[in-house]
């Protein structure tokens, strides 16, 4: 009977797959995250007059917005899953998600997304319509909501953290299936992953004392031991 790797062994293929390949992995990673800054400073430029009606239309822009750079965040996960599996891996496989079974890309990951605004909703919600003045004396309110809707987008985000590589491994699949097939690989694996990822977070701390250079390396390193967990969850599963 196989058995799970532990979080250290998987860390070990991490590391690993980026001997050699570092150079990818970063430019990779710093051409997404650029991306992604980008994409985001422009979705909050958009104003409106009325302030109901302007929290709604900015929430349906940041949504859009969320998924496309999301469809980006496929690109990275075929870039590490093709390290992992030593095969050749591009920059240009960023737009993997655009132009590879985008129709299903996009369903999975606007439904996932929108899971995700939903379990911060009730924080932003309550963040719009507080006045100023109030915050203060709301600080334990506001802590509270903020725990439950963290933990709430913890949960989903752990539920679904196996979809991009679903999608690339098996594209025949629709996007509820790959949902579902997520959903199920992650049924009792939700805390092996979240204590991989606690393993990783004393080396993003330790990296700010590099004004934030290892941390390059520390996020490479993260999301190959992401690739390295799926890995070793469909293997276990075969």
């Amino acid at each position: 009977m196989k058995h799970h790797k532990t979080n250290a062994e998987i860390f070990a293929d991490a590391r690993k797959a980026l001997l050699g390949h570092l150079s990818i992995a970063v430019w990779s990673l710093l051409l997404f995250v650029s991306l992604s800054i980008l994409l985001t400073e422009f979705s909050y430029t958009f104003t409106f007059s009325n302030k109901y009606l302007g929290l709604t239309l900015n929430l349906a822009v940041r949504y859009l917005t969320t998924v496309f750079i999301s469809l980006f965040g496929i690109g990275l996960s075929s870039i590490f899953l093709r390290l992992l599996y030593d095969k050749q891996a591009l920059v240009r496989n960023l737009l993997t998600g655009f132009f590879e079974n985008s129709d299903t890309c996009i369903r999975v990951r606007a439904f996932i997304t929108a899971g995700q605004f939903v379990c911060l909703l009730p924080l932003q919600l309550y963040m719009y319509i507080l006045p100023p003045e109030s915050i203060s004396a709301s600080l334990p309110v506001i802590g509270g909501l903020t725990a439950v809707c963290l933990a709430g987008f913890l949960f989903w985000d752990l539920t679904f953290a196996m979809s991009n590589y679903l999608l690339l491994d098996f594209p025949d699949l629709t996007a509820d299936r790959i949902l579902r097939a997520s959903s199920a690989m992650m049924r009792g694996n939700r805390l092996r992953l979240l204590l991989l990822y606690i393993r990783l977070l004393p080396l993003h701390l330790l990296g700010i004392f590099s004004l934030g250079l290892a941390n390059i390396w520390v996020s490479c390193c993260q999301y190959a031991c992401i690739t390295a967990f799926y890995k070793d969850m469909m293997t276990v599963e075969k």
